[in-house]
C-alpha cells in the first residue's frame, strides 16, 4: 500500500482495530472510528486482519462514515491480495453507491480476478449510463481482457465521453492492441486545461506501459509527485538507458524541477503584477504556479525576495505554497541573491513538522547541501537511513547533492546508499562510486 503522508490518525494496534470493526454501529462513537480501525489494520496483513475486514464489509448502513470505511476496507483487502474476497467484492458491482462500485471494480483488477462471470459484469458497465466507465476500462486493461475492444474504441470517439474515459480508452488500445500510434494522442492529454484531466493522463500513461512518453511527461505542468510515480511504475529494470532515454536525466530533472523547463499552458484572467504573481503561488493548479514563477523571474530579484518574505508566514501553513516558495528561493540563490533567513526556512521544512513524503523536502535538502555543507555532511547518515528518510526521492536527492561536490570523499558517502531498498537510489550511488 502506498505510504500516506498524512498518517496522523491516533495509533491503535491490531487487536484494538479488530475489536472496533466487530462492534455494531450502535456501539461505535464516533462512527469515524470504523475508518480509523480499517486504516490502521492495513498495517497488519495477516489472515486475522483479512477475516475482520471480510466480516465488516458484509454488513451495510446508510451512514456516510460507515460507507467510507467500507470502501477503504475493500481497498485494503485488495492490497492484501486476499483472493477469497473476490466473490464478496463482486456482489457490490451492481450497488447503487457509485463510489462503492468504483472501488469494487478497481479492487477486482488489483486482485487479478479471472472469474468470467464477474468479468462480464464489469464489461456490462461500459454499456450503462454511469460514472464508472473509466475504472472499468482500466480494470479490463489491467486484466488483459480484449473482448470489449470495439466498445472501448467507440467510447474513445463518443462526444459524450469524458476526457478520463477517452484517456483510459487510449491506454487500453495501446496496451491490449499494440496501437502505439495512439501515444501521441495520450501525450496531448498532458496538456488539457483541467489539472485533474492531466493527472488522469499520467495514470493512463502508466497503464499504457510505454516508456517513450517520459520526455513529454517530465515537462508537463503537474506535480513532480505524479511524474516520479510514473517513472517508478514504468522503469522496472535496473538499467540506466532505454533507447535514447536516460533514467538519471529524467529523475534529476523532476527533482530539480526548473520551472523554465516546464511546458506551461496559457492561463486566463492573468496579469503580471508582482503581488498577483506571488498570490498565484498559493493556487492549487500547478500550471498557474509554474507559469507565475516564470513571470517572477522577469522582475528585479530583490523585489521578488521582498514579497516572498512578506508572505512566508502565510505560506508556512500551505504545503503547496511552501513548495513553490522554496522553488523561487532556489532560483534566487542561482542568481546569487541570498535570503539571510533561508537556512531557518530549510530547518522548518526538514523538521518533523512535516512528513518525509512532502514534495518540498527534497528542495530543502538541495539548498542545505548548497549553503551549509558541514550540516549536510553531518546529516548524511540520517539522509541515507531509510528509517529516518523513508521516501526514496529524498535519499536520491542527497546523492544528487553529493554528485555535484568536487570532493573525493563523496564516494565514501555514496557507499552508504549502495544497499538501499530502492533501485533508483542504488543505481545513483553506484554511478557516484564508480
Amino acid at each position: 500500500m502506498q505510504s500516506n503522508p498524512f498518517n496522523n490518525l491516533p495509533e491503535i494496534n491490531k487487536i484494538e482495530a479488530i475489536n472496533i470493526l466487530s462492534r455494531p454501529i450502535s456501539e461505535v462513537k464516533p462512527l469515524a472510528d470504523y475508518y480509523k480501525a480499517v486504516f490502521h489494520l492495513a498495517k497488519f496483513p495477516c489472515e486475522e486482519s483479512e477475516m475482520a475486514l471480510l466480516e465488516f464489509i458484509k454488513y451495510d448502513s446508510e451512514k456516510l462514515e460507515y460507507k467510507i470505511a467500507k470502501r477503504k476496507a475493500i481497498e485494503v483487502l485488495a492490497f492484501f491480495d486476499c483472493k477469497k474476497a473476490i466473490p464478496i467484492i463482486a456482489d457490490f458491482l451492481e450497488n447503487d453507491d457509485d463510489y462503492l462500485v468504483e472501488i469494487a471494480i478497481w479492487s477486482l483488477g488489483k486482485l487479478k480476478c479471472n472469474d468470467i462471470n464477474i468479468i462480464n459484469i464489469i464489461c456490462s458497465i461500459l454499456y450503462k449510463k454511469c460514472n464508472n466507465k473509466r475504472v472499468a476500462i482500466q480494470t479490463l486493461t489491467n486484466l488483459g481482457v480484449r473482448k470489449e475492444i470495439d466498445k472501448i474504441r467507440t467510447l474513445l470517439t463518443d462526444n459524450q465521453s469524458s476526457n478520463g474515459v477517452k484517456g483510459a480508452s487510449l491506454a487500453a488500445l495501446i496496451k491490449l492492441c499494440g496501437e502505439e500510434d495512439k501515444l501521441s494522442n495520450l501525450k496531448d492529454f498532458l496538456r488539457l486545461s483541467n489539472q485533474n484531466d492531466r493527472h488522469c493522463a499520467v495514470q493512463d500513461i502508466i497503464n499504457a506501459g510505454n516508456l517513450s512518453v517520459l520526455p513529454d511527461l517530465i515537462k508537463a505542468p503537474i506535480s513532480p509527485s505524479f511524474k516520479l510515480n510514473a517513472i517508478d511504475s514504468l522503469w522496472i529494470n535496473e538499467v540506466v538507458f532505454w533507447k535514447n532515454i536516460n533514467l538519471f536525466n529524467c529523475i534529476d530533472s523532476v527533482i530539480i524541477d526548473d520551472p523554465t523547463k516546464i511546458d506551461t499552458l496559457e492561463v486566463d484572467n492573468y496579469n503580471n503584477d508582482l503581488i498577483f504573481l506571488i498570490e498565484q503561488l498559493f493556487h492549487t493548479d500547478f500550471n498557474r504556479c509554474y507559469h507565475s514563477v516564470k513571470q517572477l523571474l522577469k522582475f528585479p530579484s530583490d523585489k521578488v525576495l521582498y514579497y516572498l518574505n512578506n508572505n512566508w508566514d502565510r505560506a508556512k501553513s500551505d504545503y503547496g505554497a511552501i513548495y513553490f516558495f522554496i522553488t523561487v528561493y532556489k532560483l534566487l540563490l542561482d542568481q546569487k541573491l541570498y535570503d539571510e533567513f533561508i537556512l531557518d526556512k530549510v530547518d522548518f521544512i526538514l523538521s518533523d513538522n512535516w512528513p518525509n513524503y512532502m514534495k518540498f523536502k527534497s528542495s530543502a535538502i538541495e539548498i542545505l547541501g548548497y549553503l551549509n555543507e558541514t550540516k549536510f555532511y553531518n546529516n548524511i547518515n540520517q539522509l541515507s537511513d531509510e528509517r529516518h528518510t523513508p521516501y526514496w526521492k529524498n535519499r536520491y536527492t542527497a546523492l544528487l547533492v553529493l554528485q555535484k561536490k568536487k570532493i573525493h570523499i563523496k564516494k565514501d558517502f555514496a557507499k552508504l546508499f549502495m544497499n538501499d531498498s530502492h533501485r533508483f537510489v542504488r543505481l545513483k550511488a553506484k554511478e557516484i562510486v564508480s
